[in-house]
């Protein structure tokens, strides 16, 4: 008996092991609160990458999201059919509540980069989540609980 319970365990683990390497991350619905001097009262840029690439996924997250911007362009025409990128420009004191296309794929891993005039990361990781509240705050961009 002990040995069934031991192959089961293991049968089990090995099927987690195969579900966990498949893509996962996927999101409906982002909501933005920015703060009324967010950005020094200026407009920010913030752009929702989903990444379909595993190879990809190290390499994004390491970069800042002046770096992001920068080279955006770049991006979607070297991986178009492997990166989903949503985009807005909110303004100081805006909330948009938005759906995001229902045809999109599940990621690897979605990215929040924010475009602040201020030096920083400015760049967020999604949990896994299909509902995404987004605090666009004076200075940065963080979760909202």
């Amino acid at each position: 008996m002990p040995l069934r319970r031991s192959h089961a365990a293991l049968a089990i683990l090995l099927l987690l092991g195969a579900c966990a390497d498949k893509p996962a991350a996927w999101l409906n619905t982002v909501s933005f609160t920015v703060a009324p001097a967010a950005n020094d009262s200026t407009p920010v840029a913030i752009d929702v990458v989903s990444i379909r690439d595993k190879a990809l996924v190290d390499q994004l997250t390491a970069l800042t999201a002046a770096d992001w911007f920068a080279k955006r362009e770049q991006y979607r025409r070297d991986h178009p059919s492997t990166l989903d990128i949503a985009s807005w420009e909110l303004v100081p004191g805006q909330k948009l509540d938005t759906q995001l296309p229902s045809d999109r794929e599940a990621a690897w891993a979605i990215l929040v980069y924010a475009n602040y005039a201020t030096p920083g990361p400015h760049r967020l990781r999604v949990p896994d989540t299909r509902t995404l509240s987004l605090s666009v705050g004076d200075k940065d961009v963080e979760l909202a609980p």
